[in-house]
């Protein structure tokens, strides 16, 4: 019985170890630029850039990932928590096939809006990448720059209702980790730029790819879940917020 189990141990791993070798090297390289700048969240930051690393490695190199700043000088995550120097400027990265925008805090990310070198930033290439994908706060510059006009978006639980009230133009959906319209990919709360980056590396790289970085990251995609319920001091108060000074006026 022991040699038994034994066998068949053997065989599941000799059938994965044949999969992953089946994965095929792909021709046409794809550049992950991922936007960072002075506080950003690093749980939007570091999913999207583990998935597509790891993609990579998978495929042989169709994913070339790399981080990219308005300037070259080194920026600290949000709390202070890692220092990371950019691979490129906005002036001299790569042009970009998936541009992801990971979000901050919402006061940040709400006063980014009003920043118009990310506006520019965002507008110059919303038209020359195959995928624009926000991870949740990121949603609030990312629509300031139109691309959410016509468009069904989703953001984290806490700021839907306002993000809708921001962005009447769009609709906004919930109970999902991530929003598909083509060419525009929203993700909701932090963790949801895992989903959405693994549902970007099924379309272009199949399911076979997808399911191997899931293992490899120990996850499993889903597209929809049953958010928690806004109540009491978790529901987003822009009022509130702009009192306490948390929001730009």
């Amino acid at each position: 019985m022991k040699n038994f189990k034994i066998i068949v141990l053997l065989l599941i791993v000799n059938s994965a170890l044949k999969a992953q070798m089946a994965v095929p090297a792909y021709t046409k390289q794809l550049n992950v630029a991922v936007f960072i700048y002075p506080g950003v969240g690093l749980g939007d930051l570091d999913g999207p850039v583990d998935v597509f690393t790891k993609a990579g490695r998978i495929t042989k190199g169709q994913y070339k990932v790399y981080t990219v700043a308005f300037k070259p000088a080194m920026i600290t995550t949000q709390g202070g928590t890692l220092k990371l120097i950019p691979d490129y400027t906005t002036a001299n990265m790569p042009k970009p096939d998936i541009l992801v925008f990971p979000g901050g805090t919402v006061g940040l990310a709400d006063s980014m809006r009003r920043d118009q070198q990310v506006i520019n930033f965002i507008q110059q290439y919303q038209n020359k990448v195959e995928v624009l994908m926000s991870v949740c706060t990121a949603a609030y510059f990312v629509g300031q720059a139109g691309v959410f006009d016509g468009h069904k978006v989703t953001t984290h639980f806490f700021q839907a209702d306002d993000l809708q009230a921001q962005f009447p133009e769009s609709t906004v959906v919930k109970d999902v980790r991530f929003v598909d319209e083509g060419k525009l990919i929203t993700a909701s709360g932090v963790t949801s730029g895992i989903d959405a980056s693994l549902h970007l590396v099924a379309r272009f790289s199949g399911q076979q790819v997808e399911k191997l970085v899931e293992g490899a990251i120990q996850y499993t995609m889903h597209e929809h879940e049953k958010w928690p319920e806004a109540i009491g001091g978790m529901k987003f108060d822009r009022d509130k917020r702009k009192k306490m000074g948390l929001l730009a006026q």
